[in-house]
């Protein structure tokens, strides 16, 4: 499946099939709208089309706790990693909530994710698979050990 990363705040500019010709419909992400004439569309943006609405694409995400203990939740690429652990009832360290500290530092053993937020780590860190789960989405299923902010110094 095609990846795109969009801003929260982005706009699709949709032409209805049963809207008038040369109407265009100004939809935010989060928006519900039929996608069903657009199937080929929302695929390439990893949507899923259905009659009332689209949600983004969710991947598993394992996390693996110091202790052992794994705890794995769907995850949708929209929402933070840590913003995601915390639906499915699971504590994960955190302080700024913003990617500028290293509190909520993980490791990705499998998997990708996109940490274009965070300010923190530096390319070195992110080539070995550090990862703040603070500002981190899934872009793939992936295995994450979690407690990491020790490793990093």
């Amino acid at each position: 499946m095609a990846a795109t990363t969009l801003p929260s705040q982005a706009l699709f500019q949709i032409s209805c099939a049963s809207a008038t010709p040369r109407t265009r419909i100004n939809v935010s992400q989060r928006s519900s709208v039929c996608l069903k004439p657009f199937g080929s569309i929302s695929r390439a943006f990893g949507l899923k089309a259905t009659k009332a609405r689209f949600t983004m694409a969710t991947h598993k995400v394992k996390l693996i706790m110091p202790d052992g203990v794994e705890s794995e939740f769907d995850a949708p690429d929209d929402v933070y990693i840590l913003d995601s652990a915390e639906n499915a009832g699971l504590e994960l360290p955190y302080s700024c909530r913003a990617g500028a500290c290293s509190t909520c530092a993980g490791k990705v053993e499998k998997g990708s994710v996109d940490q274009s937020d965070q300010s923190f780590l530096d390319d070195k860190q992110m080539e070995a698979g550090y990862v703040l789960t603070c500002v981190s989405y899934p872009t793939s299923d992936c295995v994450i050990h979690t407690h990491k902010e020790g490793e990093l110094y």
